[in-house]
């Protein structure tokens, strides 16, 4: 064992310890010609070399290494070979129940040397998992299937109200585009009216004057406030007369739409009149 750990000590060690095991034989051949010649020349017996255990399993370590050119650590060489990677623990983790699972899962049961009985839970992890069952999920199967059910329904409803409404709106894109473009065009009527009678305005002011002016003169705003407002005084009162044009219409409607409607109710009076004689 100590020739193993020289031999893993240093490349020099393994360099040395090398030439020196293939000198080995040499130097024993050396030593027993020299034991025989000592004992006697006239023996003519083989000389035997007799390896004990210890050596014999040195010189297979040493064979074993030499042979695994790969540079692998162990633990990956054994887990390319379909091994378990460790034969002893190296660590609290290969301790833990998960590991241990792992190892029987992958290796098997002859390989990991893993008692199965590790894969089935224990009495008190069978309560606290059914437990968990009945807090995280209190319902049962069929309880979630027909909410999922009822869920698929209520989705589908609301899908399809959408949709009915907006084919109805759909119906009247043409109208609310029609009334698009009329405000539209209203808008643009009175921007273009608003401008005219800002040109009209300026115009009058330049007129009163009756000499070319800046814009931005003092006189010329005051008079362009004043025309202003005299201006919009005249829409007021054109709008006014116009509403009271439109009330009096409605108010001639109405009284027609009555006295029509009395007319009839007298005529039917006398109809039954008439019928009760």
């Amino acid at each position: 064992m100590s020739s193993i750990r020289l031999f893993n000590a240093s490349p020099n060690y393994r360099y040395a310890y090398t030439i020196l095991s293939c000198l080995r034989p040499s130097i024993n051949r050396f030593y027993s010609s020299s034991q025989a010649k000592d004992a006697g020349e006239d023996s003519d017996l083989p000389v035997t070399f007799v390896e004990d255990d210890d050596q014999l399993a040195e010189r297979e370590a040493r064979i074993e290494q030499l042979r695994n050119k790969s540079r692998l650590l162990p633990q990956h060489r054994n887990m390319l070979h379909n091994q378990r990677p460790y034969g002893e623990s190296q660590s609290w983790i290969h301790e833990t129940v998960k590991y241990k699972r792992m190892m029987l899962g992958r290796y098997g049961l002859e390989e990991s040397q893993v008692d199965p009985r590790i894969c089935y839970p224990t009495k008190a992890e069978a309560l606290e998992k059914a437990e968990y069952e009945r807090v995280a999920f209190p319902k049962t199967l069929q309880e979630m299937m027909e909410e999922n059910r009822k869920a698929q329904q209520e989705k589908a409803a609301r899908i399809r109200t959408r949709e009915e409404d907006v084919a109805k709106k759909m119906e009247k894109l043409d109208h609310w585009v029609a009334d698009l473009n009329t405000r539209i065009a209203k808008k643009e009527a009175e921007a273009r009216a608003a401008k005219e009678r800002k040109d009209r305005l300026v115009e009058e002011v330049r007129r009163h004057f009756g000499f070319r002016i800046d814009p931005r003169d003092e006189r010329f705003q005051e008079m362009l406030a004043q025309k202003e407002k005299e201006d919009r005084k005249k829409v007021k009162e054109a709008k006014r007369k116009e509403k009271e044009i439109k009330m009096m219409e409605k108010l001639k409607k109405r009284t027609a739409e009555l006295e029509n409607d009395g007319s009839k109710d007298g005529a039917k009076a006398k109809t039954e009149d008439v019928d009760r004689k």
